[in-house]
């Protein structure tokens, strides 16, 4: 009876350790992404402004064993995002932000967030056919991508102002022109946001709390570009010459402009009202960007 009881007792024992063997946690948790309205959704990837605040819209973590509370998520957005003191995003550009998370078998799972930081500029950058007007250069068109600043919220890059052959070499000016509306935002300029602060803190801008895509509708209403006078050298780093955003005489505001289809956001043309100085003279000039798709 003895040596029944104890072979029971080792059977007991061994499908015991058997069973825990074969039942061993060895399945990292499974996470799903929240969008920025709290919704799972089959990706994390996502789109946001420069200099907003880049806030996490969370993920849900889910294990064959663990319980959601015993499960640790962890992140690297803090060393790999770039933040102004303020913690606004500070520069353009595409990031992946790698999340883990660990349940309490030690089992880990790795995801991927891909972030897309873009100036609220962003709907008007394209490739244009260019045509230029000046009185001390002959009319001629070309072609021009204009970029959006990689650093400064609503900025544009016009890379071919002005461009034109002398001395057998091709001389054009790369001109910087912010979108400007003085009626609703701030006349000040600001060195690290340019006009798109508030009336009341030009420090602070306007969309902080917009997503992309309000911000994008939001751009799509500027109707100002201003240049602001600058010295720039030209494309062969040999020549200097001023060039001034042209304004109203009567309200100040700039010439240079965006141009919409009739009551609809799509751009028909950007005009750009320039003066150029070299060498002591003054050269008017209209040139006339026109997208190209």
């Amino acid at each position: 009876m003895r040596k029944l009881i104890l072979i029971t007792f080792v059977f007991f024992v061994l499908s015991s350790i058997i069973f825990t063997s074969c039942n061993e946690d060895i399945i990292g948790p499974k996470l799903y992404w929240y969008n920025s309205e709290g919704e799972i959704v089959q990706t994390g990837d996502t789109t946001v402004l420069l200099y907003t605040e880049y806030i996490d819209p969370g993920v849900y973590a889910e294990d064959n064993v663990s319980k959601e509370e015993n499960i640790i998520i962890t992140n690297d957005a803090e060393a790999i995002l770039s933040l102004t003191s303020e913690g606004y995003l500070r520069r353009t550009g595409d990031y992946i932000i790698t999340y883990v998370a660990e349940d309490e078998a030690g089992n880990k799972s790795e995801y991927l967030r891909n972030i897309k930081i873009r100036n609220i500029a962003e709907p008007f950058v394209n490739s244009y056919a260019t045509s230029r007007n000046a009185l001390h250069l002959a009319e001629t068109t070309y072609n021009s991508s204009v970029s959006a600043d990689t650093r400064v919220p609503g900025r544009l890059r016009f890379p071919k102002v002005y461009a034109h052959e002398s001395a057998d070499k091709k001389i054009y000016f790369r001109v910087n022109a912010d979108l400007f509306d003085p009626e609703n935002l701030s006349k000040n300029y600001s060195e690290k946001i340019s006009f798109m602060g508030t009336k009341s803190d030009a420090e602070t801008p306007f969309f902080k709390d917009m997503t992309y895509e309000q911000g994008v509708d939001t751009a799509l209403s500027f109707v100002m570009l201003k240049i602001d006078a600058q010295e720039y050298e030209d494309s062969t780093g040999a020549v200097s010459v001023f060039i001034q955003g042209i304004t109203n005489q009567t309200t100040d505001y700039p010439l240079s402009h965006i141009e919409y289809l009739t009551n609809s956001k799509t751009i028909t043309k950007i005009v750009l009202e320039l003066n150029v100085t070299k060498d002591g003279i003054v050269d008017r000039v209209t040139e006339v960007y026109i997208p190209n798709d």
